[in-house]
């Protein structure tokens, strides 16, 4: 067999076989990124940060309403801006911890400092750099809001955006959205 008559088997081969494959994609079901519940991500997150407090809405709201706390939304802009908890305070994810303890350390003298996101990551990743500063500053617990904006919203309790009462909360994307108790009511921006 010639060189050129291989060669052209082989590419015949070779397109068969990438045939077989792309037949193979097509036919496969559909692979779905992300986390499968949001209790899963929960347990997840309370795995990744154990030295961090994972508190409950239902924790979170007494504190609010004794007044025992200093909330801290760890979310981008957009997402704060389509609604947030009552109170809290929007701050950069990435923010350092020189700059956090810089601006907020006075405000959590004999508080209990939570941070929340939509489902717990940014928010453990900064409470974790920033808990010793806080403590050493008076702060009497420093927690994570278990599930998030996301378990907040699913219990129905009150959201905020710069208007007022809001039932909207940003899904951060459609991949985490699907963890939200009523995907009806995501907005990715203010007032839906």
């Amino acid at each position: 067999m010639s060189r050129f008559a291989r060669m052209t088997c082989l590419f015949v081969l070779a397109a068969v076989a990438l045939g077989a494959v792309g037949l193979a994609i097509v036919l496969a079901p559909p692979v779905t990124g992300g986390p499968a519940t949001l209790q899963a991500t929960m347990a997840d997150v309370a795995h990744r940060w154990p030295g961090l407090g994972h508190i409950a809405p239902a924790q979170l709201a007494k504190r609010i309403s004794e007044g025992s706390a200093v909330v801290f939304d760890v979310r981008t802009p957009a997402e704060y801006e389509v609604s947030h908890l009552p109170g809290a305070v929007h701050i950069d994810p990435n923010m350092s911890t020189s700059a956090f303890l810089e601006r907020y350390g006075d405000s959590v003298k004999g508080k209990k400092v939570v941070f929340y996101c939509s489902v717990g990551v940014r928010s453990s990743a900064l409470a974790e750099r920033v808990a010793a500063g806080l403590k050493a500053r008076d702060a009497t617990a420093v927690d994570d809001l278990a599930g998030g904006i996301f378990a907040w919203h699913g219990e129905r309790r009150a959201l905020v955006d710069a208007k007022g009462p809001t039932d909207f909360v940003h899904p951060y994307d459609s991949t985490w959205g699907r963890l939200l108790a009523r995907p009806e009511l995501a907005r990715t921006a203010p007032g839906g």
